[in-house]
């Protein structure tokens, strides 16, 4: 058995409530989108939340977060519910893609820089001036290392100020897509996830977080009978958003779309493939936007990934 498939079976030996039940919550919730009421970082460790304690907020992370990474969601952003997932001791509710930082995004902003070794010649210089009485000689050959040491230093100031800068645009880069990434809450459970936990729980615990749609607050969750697949929920509608001067329609794209919304925004790819990285298998298309090229990864038809390129 491959990495991938033991990493994902471990996730489903995991999961305490059955699997039956946090397909429900999942159907309940995804796709629906709600109004963040706290300014939330983009990153993958998002907000963590713990439903059964006085607190409930873990301010001290939160703080260290908010000052590690760029706001993703700000208090007041409606935004789409991409993602519900339930884990041993924890529920994520993802929102706008559930945080940059996950499978297949590129979080490394450094860019290694290796000052060049001496040079043969500099080497022989410095054995040559160790090795003469004579002072004139001496002279003219300290002369000649000075002049090779300070080529080989300009050199290494010149090679370090490129590193500097392409890791600053790798940080930047970095910090773009964060913000574009969207966010997650974190429900944390000392125990397992209660076995019996409901849509209502869940939007208690994150009521002073979150404002969910009327449909939402008061649907009461159906029992589930034996063996029967859950009612299914109404998909949420695509929406198209308007790019600003006439510029291409990519500003609504979201980590977490499905491979059908891409497509409404984006239109249909002019191409497409399909490659294999540790047993995931990863379905890639490319969309032309006016002068920008953009190219989306997909897992299991779900964005992972996506750049943007100008002709």
């Amino acid at each position: 058995m491959n990495r991938a498939a033991v990493f994902f079976a471990t996730l489903l030996v995991a999961v305490p409530v059955s699997a039956q039940d946090a397909q429900s919550l999942s159907q309940f919730f995804e796709g629906k989108r709600v109004v963040v009421k706290i300014d939330m970082p983009g990153s993958q460790q998002g907000i963590d939340i713990y439903p059964l304690k006085d607190g409930m907020l873990d301010a001290k992370a939160y703080a260290k977060r908010m000052k590690s990474f760029p706001v993703a969601l700000h208090n007041g952003d409606s935004v789409m519910i991409t993602s519900l997932k339930v884990k041993d001791k924890l529920i994520e509710f993802q929102l706008g893609g559930g945080g940059f930082g996950t499978f297949g995004d590129d979080t490394d902003t450094s860019v290694k820089f290796t000052p060049a070794p001496k040079s043969d010649r500099e080497k022989d210089l410095e054995n040559q001036i160790a090795n003469t009485d004579d002072p004139n000689k001496k002279t003219d050959l300290q002369r000649e290392l000075d002049y090779v040491r300070r080529r080989r230093e300009r050199d290494d100031d010149r090679n370090r100020a490129i590193a500097e800068d392409a890791a600053r645009e790798k940080k930047y880069q970095v910090d773009q897509d964060r913000m574009r990434g969207g966010s997650r809450f974190n429900l944390k459970y000392d125990g397992k996830v209660p076995a019996n936990i409901t849509p209502q729980d869940i939007m208690a615990a994150l009521n002073q977080y979150v404002s969910f749609p009327p449909e939402l607050s008061g649907h009461t969750q159906q029992p589930v009978a034996d063996g029967a697949p859950p009612a299914p929920q109404p998909a949420a509608p695509i929406q198209r958003v308007a790019p600003p001067n006439g510029a291409p329609a990519i500003n609504g794209l979201q980590k977490g779309m499905r491979l059908e919304q891409v497509r409404a925004i984006l239109g249909n790819p002019t191409g497409s493939a399909d490659t294999e990285h540790d047993g995931l298998q990863i379905h890639s298309e490319t969309y032309e936007q006016g002068t920008s090229v953009v190219h989306a990864d997909f897992v299991n038809g779900v964005l992972v990934r996506y750049s943007v390129n100008v002709h």
